[in-house]
């Protein structure tokens, strides 16, 4: 990869603190906030919720494949591997030349690059795991491999790239984030300059459709990045950061990239009861919320595509001082879940 004389997500953080001593964080609402974005093609604009829906329901078995079969639950051999097939031909369908990652023996990951339209050997990640334990794991994780497969769809639309974009699927999350750490490392032995990663894990949850989304650990410049998007694209969503981990962004951020989770509410609570259940079906999830999820991190990862520049004054808070809840424990074996 040749090096070339771009501004790196790392590069902005640093220009980005003149005020790394105080206490408080940056009013969105004063002029520090940058507003190129609002002069930008509203990639948000561009997400269709009949998409995700046709997408989940054939994730989560409502919906047939091609062949007129459906996939078996997401926990057994058979159904990720029909998971797989399904994932890449959608891919293909959108003008995609999706890569499988095989990492052990029935483990591979899913990728596909969106190159920017000028060279560089800069990327951003946006992925979720694809598989389940043995349930139809529509919220758990079909909702976050769904709204990736949309967000590939509208980011290609967008004009003047500059960063490349890596869409991925991972599997074996349910077995101690297995794929995503496989990526992980092989992409940082490779030496690959992956200045954000964004997962997205279980979004399709909102009882009191007060569309709050849980932003879990974002690292250096993302918490302010994303409510700066969510401002500038007048999508006004209710951002509540928190500490949550225990899925993939974990991963990405333990081998050395900066990475941020997003969740529907499931510290505070607005999270589905059918969690790992049998019961985690297509007719219990929230596509409305789902839809607006996509739209965010769409725009986020949009604008940092174009180089938006990051808010001034940005003041770096550890995730240890905001709430956690641990998620289930992970399994050995996909045979052990009951």
């Amino acid at each position: 990869m040749k090096n070339l004389k771009i501004i790196p997500l790392s590069l902005l953080l640093l220009l980005s603190f003149s005020c790394v001593g105080n206490e408080k964080n940056v009013s969105l609402e004063n002029d520090s906030v940058n507003t190129f974005s609002k002069k930008v093609a509203s990639v948000d604009s561009l997400v269709i919720k009949s998409n995700i829906e046709q997408n989940l329901g054939v994730l989560s078995s409502k919906n047939k494949l091609p062949d007129g079969s459906v996939i078996p639950e997401r926990g057994t051999t058979e159904g990720r591997q029909k998971t797989k097939e399904y994932i890449k031909s959608v891919l293909v369908g959108y003008g995609y030349k999706p890569e499988m990652h095989s990492y052990r023996k029935n483990g591979d990951n899913i990728f596909t690059i969106l190159n920017a339209e000028t060279t560089t050997d800069e990327y951003i990640l946006v992925g979720a795991h694809m598989d389940s334990v043995k349930n139809m794991g529509a919220d758990d994780n079909a909702t976050g491999s769904s709204a990736v497969l949309e967000a590939s769809r509208v980011l290609k639309e967008l004009k003047g790239r500059k960063v490349n974009i890596i869409f991925a699927w991972f599997d074996e999350e349910e077995l101690g984030l297995v794929g995503s750490y496989a990526m992980a490392k092989d992409f940082k032995k490779k030496g690959m300059k992956i200045t954000s990663v964004h997962t997205m894990d279980m979004v399709g949850y909102d009882s009191d459709k007060d569309n709050n989304m849980e932003i879990e650990q974002p690292d250096g410049i993302l918490w302010d990045y994303y409510n700066m998007v969510n401002k500038n694209h007048n999508l006004n969503f209710p951002l509540i950061r928190t500490n949550g981990g225990d899925t993939d962004h974990v991963a990405f951020r333990e081998t050395g990239f900066e990475a941020v989770g997003i969740c529907e509410e499931w510290y505070h609570g607005d999270t589905t009861p059918e969690y790992h259940k049998k019961t985690d079906t297509y007719q219990t999830l929230n596509f409305d919320f789902i839809t607006n999820v996509t739209k965010l991190v769409s725009a986020v990862v949009g604008d940092l595509s174009l180089q938006v520049a990051a808010p001034t004054n940005i003041v770096i808070k550890k995730h240890n001082l905001y709430p956690s809840r641990k998620r289930a424990h992970f399994h050995s074996s996909y045979d052990e879940i009951k």
